[in-house]
């Protein structure tokens, strides 16, 4: 009896989640904003970070980024550098490690669309309307181990992903995106972690990227934020 008893509170338990109601998106959305900290102080920012599992080394990349919507991604290798970089307007690479890609170029139509997404500041999800972003909510549900909200995004450049919030922080659990792979375009799960309060904002210190239901991701180690360092726009043109 004492067992029935417990397993009928257990599936209490459960239907009163299943029931629970629903925050409205403009409440979801706020309350993820705000577990964001005061990302509307921060008008730039540095990241040194370094990619593992791509290579038999650690992969040093740094990535600056500029209000609304500029950024700048290097990735440092045998003494060569390679450049994607974003000015609001101009989405351009340059490419030791290829025949011919010293030369900076623009990127590829699929490639520019992703940098173009990377390049908002504040992400999709902070003030989605005012930039032609579409977010509905999809419902509840569990990932990573995580009670989760489930919210469809459909950007302006008609790219599409699908984001996890943690139900308790609000902070993104996971998204599952499409992005270009060895000349593809394939479907990837991309899983922060390690959420730091860096002088008032969070930032994931750990980002897993790998292919949905992989054994193995391809891990990213955030070392350093700097926030509000001086960036001049000139810093993200592409030289001729």
């Amino acid at each position: 009896m004492k067992l029935l008893t417990i397993i009928l509170a257990m599936l209490l338990s459960c239907t009163a989640y299943a029931a629970a109601p629903v925050p409205p998106l403009p409440e979801l959305l706020a309350s993820h904003a705000k577990a964001m900290g005061t990302i509307d102080k921060v008008q730039s920012r540095r990241l040194r970070m370094r990619v593992v599992g791509m290579a038999p080394f650690d992969i040093p990349v740094v990535v600056e980024s500029k209000r609304p919507n500029l950024i700048r991604k290097e990735v440092a290798l045998q003494g060569s550098v390679q450049v994607q970089a974003y000015d609001g307007s101009d989405a351009w690479k340059s490419d030791p490690f290829v025949p011919g890609g010293s030369t900076p170029a623009a990127m590829p139509a699929e490639e520019a669309k992703v940098i173009v997404e990377e390049a908002d500041f504040d992400g999709a999800l902070v003030n989605p309307a005012s930039k032609g972003i579409r977010v509905t909510y999809a419902g509840a549900t569990e990932t990573e181990g995580k009670r989760a909200h489930t919210l469809r995004v459909i950007l302006a450049n008609g790219n599409e992903s699908t984001v996890y919030l943690d139900a308790a922080t609000f902070l993104e659990i996971k998204r599952v995106q499409t992005r270009p792979m060895m000349g593809k375009m394939v479907e990837a799960e991309i899983v922060p972690s390690d959420w730091r309060m860096v002088d008032g904002v969070r930032v994931p210190h750990r980002i897993e990227i790998g292919l949905p239901d992989a054994k193995q991701r391809v891990v990213v180690i955030i070392d350093a934020v700097e926030l509000n360092v001086p960036l001049v726009a000139a810093r993200f043109a592409r030289p001729y």
